[in-house]
């Protein structure tokens, strides 16, 4: 149930990874200040990710953990894997 449970974390940590990406790909042209608009964001989105990872896992390297984490990152990649397919021309 627990991999369950991160499996679907990890579709949510995807869509917001990869939406603010794209987010921030689309203000790219109107922005003042790109640079620090990438930076920002890549920072932003990285750290909610790794947070959220960290509490899939809890700080403790176990067997149960280690198949949440793995089943929250096959979430992030299939999410990661359709939003490819869906932005290519």
């Amino acid at each position: 149930m627990a991999s369950i449970i991160a499996f679907i974390i990890g579709l949510g940590l995807g869509l917001f990874y990869f939406g603010g990406l794209w987010l921030t790909v689309q203000q790219l042209p109107v922005s003042k200040h790109p640079y620090r608009l990438v930076v920002f964001s890549f920072l932003f989105r990285l750290g909610i990710s790794m947070f959220v990872l960290s509490l899939i896992i809890g700080g403790n390297i176990e067997l149960y953990n280690v198949f949440s984490l793995m089943a929250c990152c096959l979430g992030f990649f299939i999410v990661r894997t359709i939003t490819i397919l869906l932005i290519q021309p």
